[in-house]
């Protein structure tokens, strides 16, 4: 589980149910009468809300969390991004019906003000970061995957010329961390175009990488993280991630380094 590929969002997305999960234990219902009585979210005469407001949104901000650190787990065809998305949408759904059918003399406390707020929050956020490319970018914690490209020896900076050097560091200096993907090699691949040079660029969604011999997959490229783009390959390019190579046939709408 790499924490380097938690993005924005993921962080907007866990603060929010945090933040549900702390609101969820003041007064979410009271009797606005001298000497009324008040709830919780957690109280057992309002179990359904419990699950509906406070549950939901908390399941489906944790699933979209876990979608970036173990993007490979599926289920029914979907990543736990994909299932955390509409399940927080859901969560906003169960908001609006919580406004507009509240319980007869009973009225939303402070608590429950706050939880409504927060589920139409999370919604928005995780709804919009699918528009908004910005908020997938890598939150920048836990070492060098999903950084913004770095130095790697034999490259030199991405959409310099093929084969600079890198920044010399002297004997003994520790080294730089590296994007999701490894250290390029350091010479181009054999028969590749020598006009080719080599640049960082990250995927809008989760892409396949399949073998440029058998099609067979590869490995799985995510949002949010950089990958080296080594040689062309037909309408294609040659990735390497993690020492292996593969062919990504799919380069529509890929972000390159500056």
């Amino acid at each position: 589980m790499d924490i380097s590929k938690i993005t924005r969002v993921d962080a907007a997305a866990a603060g929010i149910a945090l933040l549900t999960f702390i609101f969820s234990f003041l007064k979410y219902y009271e009797v606005d009468v001298p000497g009324g009585d008040s709830w919780n979210a957690w109280a057992s005469d309002w179990a359904p809300l419990t699950s509906a407001l406070v549950l939901t949104p908390i399941i489906g901000a944790a699933l979209y969390v876990l979608g970036s650190l173990l993007p490979h787990i599926q289920f029914a065809g979907l990543n736990l991004k994909q299932w955390g998305l509409p399940l927080s949408a859901i969560g906003a759904l169960n908001a609006f019906w919580v406004l507009i059918g509240g319980p007869e003399g009973i009225d939303l406390a402070v608590g429950g003000i706050f939880l409504v707020l927060l589920a139409f929050l999370l919604a928005a956020v995780v709804i919009t970061a699918e528009f908004v490319p910005a908020l997938k970018a890598p939150l920048g914690i836990g070492g060098g995957a999903g950084r913004q490209p770095q130095q790697v020896g034999g490259y030199g900076q991405p959409g310099g010329a093929y084969g600079a050097p890198a920044q010399p560091g002297g004997y003994g200096a520790a080294p730089q961390p590296t994007p999701y993907g490894g250290a390029a090699p350091a010479a181009a691949p054999a028969g590749g175009d020598p006009s080719f040079q080599p640049y960082w660029f990250s995927v809008p969604d989760q892409r396949q990488l399949v073998d440029a011999n058998t099609n067979a997959p590869t490995a799985s490229l995510n949002p949010g993280v950089w990958y080296l783009a080594v040689a062309n390959h037909g309408q294609g390019i040659m990735v390497e991630v993690d020492g292996v190579r593969g062919v990504l046939w799919n380069v529509t709408g890929i972000q390159k380094s500056a």
